[in-house]
């Protein structure tokens, strides 16, 4: 979780800093991830999903309030949107927080499963024909191995 967090640290909030992440934040974004998978596989394919899991992000989120601050950032008033409570319930209420803006985007019905056999990712398509979450990753591997099956040398019968 430290690494992720890590890697987010453009797009996340400066409240969540990596050294804090522990036991007790990595089960409340598992919680998070959990609810999510699981409304998101349901709202992507235009069904309704279960009440209990978007009760359970909406209780997330209410855990760590969120608050606008104003600050003078040396030119004019700036606001910072910043949460309160322990950093496992700051953590997983910013990312129900971002669960929430996804499944009420009507783009969510164009969410899309990576078609590489050994990948879990989701991803949204900017082009319609796009099937890899990754054309470097998972669309390189996949033509990778259909070539080697294509022209892989048969192999003779053992002769025991």
């Amino acid at each position: 979780m430290r690494a992720w967090l890590a890697l987010q640290s453009g797009r996340r909030p400066h409240d969540l800093a990596p050294a804090e992440s522990g036991a007790e934040a990595l089960g409340a974004v598992r919680t998070v991830r959990a609810h999510t998978a699981a409304a998101l596989e349901r709202v992507r394919h235009g069904e309704r999903p279960d009440e209990a899991d978007l009760a359970a992000l909406n209780e997330l989120q209410r855990a760590a309030p969120a608050v606008s601050e104003l600050a003078w950032n040396g030119r004019a008033v700036a606001v910072e949107r910043r949460r309160a409570g322990p950093f496992g319930a700051r953590a997983a209420a910013w990312l129900a927080e971002a669960a929430a803006e996804l499944l009420a985007d009507p783009a969510v019905v164009k969410v899309r499963q990576c078609e590489a056999d050994d990948c879990v990712l989701l991803f949204l398509p900017a082009h319609p024909r796009r099937r890899w979450c990754s054309a470097a990753r998972c669309g390189n591997r996949t033509r990778v191995a259909r070539h080697y099956r294509r022209h892989k040398p048969e192999q003779a019968p053992r002769l025991d």
